[in-house]
């Protein structure tokens, strides 16, 4: 009999250590997530829920390397009322939940020297200060696009109800916000490449474990943000900018498949690990296991 597999939360790529860590599952609506896609498409790919929402998590990740401890994406935290956590499905049962999912892995949060966020949204970094308002990871570099700072910091009308001003405003305030524009290498080997689309600065962020093929990690953030979304026409409704989503979909998502990069979803609530590949006809999802 062959053993089980199951997918990959953990994997080796050169010096790094890619752990996929737990925040919580939630839900949102199975229709915004994928845009113009027709429902009969999308739900053969996902189960639905009775109020049409489809169940997604948070997925922040950690990566170690002899000198660094780095968190990519917080995550949703537990700052919600119970309007909030009934109207998002919030769950943190079964150890979802950063900071205990950090233990797990053998960290605690003052070890962590960086906290990258790819974006600025509430699903994404509302796990970077706890239920007392502070910064969790107290000794850390937390990093940014300058125009994410300006849309959380200072919404307008049609960003507010994706920022929460008070997820960024104590990082900064405890001098830990760092801001950037374009591309920046944040230390060797892990970058973060601004884009737009989805929101005005949502980021990619590589990992270059080595230079040979299949070297590189890129977690997708939400320009790809479940395997149901390699597809390049799969565009969520949220984007901000859907013809800039396709757009750079249409640039990340063939060259990822061509050099065979390792695949980080945020969104994904079965195989955060994998891979993008070229199929007969649309780009496919190949998860990694264990």
């Amino acid at each position: 009999m062959e053993a089980a597999t199951h997918p990959a939360r953990t994997i080796q790529l050169g010096r790094f250590r890619i752990t996929a860590l737990r925040d919580a599952s939630f839900a949102l609506d199975g229709g915004a997530m994928f845009g113009v896609v027709p429902r009969p498409l999308w739900q053969r790919l996902t189960p639905v829920n009775d109020d049409h929402t489809i169940p997604l998590s948070t997925t922040p990740f950690l990566i170690e390397d002899d000198q660094h401890k780095i968190i990519i994406e917080p995550g949703l935290g537990r700052r919600w009322n119970d309007k909030q956590r009934a109207m998002f499905h919030i769950d943190h049962a079964d150890g979802h939940e950063l900071v205990a999912s950090l233990g797990q892995a053998g960290v605690e949060p003052d070890e962590v020297t960086h906290c990258l966020m790819s974006h600025c949204h509430w699903d994404h970094i509302g796990a970077a200060c706890g239920a007392d308002g502070r910064p969790v990871f107290a000794r850390a570099q937390h990093w940014t696009p300058r125009s994410e700072r300006e849309a959380c910091l200072n919404p307008d009308h049609l960003r507010r109800a994706s920022y929460r001003r008070e997820d960024l405003a104590p990082i900064e305030e405890a001098g830990l916000l760092q801001t950037f524009c374009g591309e920046v290498e944040v230390l060797p080997g892990v970058s973060m490449v601004e884009l737009d689309g989805h929101s005005d600065g949502v980021s990619l962020i590589l990992i270059r474990g080595g230079a040979g093929a299949g070297e590189t990690a890129c977690f997708w953030s939400d320009v790809v943000p479940t395997r149901n979304h390699v597809h390049l026409p799969f565009i969520m409704a949220y984007d901000m900018n859907a013809a800039a989503s396709f757009a750079q979909r249409s640039q990340w998502i063939p060259r990822a498949a061509q050099e065979g990069w390792v695949a980080l979803l945020y969104h994904d609530p079965v195989t955060p690990i994998g891979r993008i590949c070229k199929g007969a006809k649309r780009f496919e999802w190949a998860p990694r296991l264990d």
